[in-house]
């Protein structure tokens, strides 16, 4: 599912599910990509695979 994801949105770096260790699961974006939201961040913890999949769409991430 990650590798398809990462695959279909090429700002998207990385995806590292930390769940089993008690954590989010972590997705980092490729460089120059920041979250729209917020402090312009490129690593951001989601809950679920759905957030991420909604929190990553184009419309939700910019290049600086």
């Amino acid at each position: 599912m990650t590798k398809k994801l990462i695959a279909q949105r090429p700002w998207i770096a990385h995806i590292d599910d930390e769940r089993d260790i008690g954590n989010s699961i972590i997705v980092t974006l490729a460089d120059g990509w920041h979250f729209e939201d917020g402090d312009k961040e490129g690593v951001r913890g989601f809950d679920t695979m759905q957030e991420i999949k909604q929190e990553t769409c184009k419309a939700n991430v910019n290049q600086h």
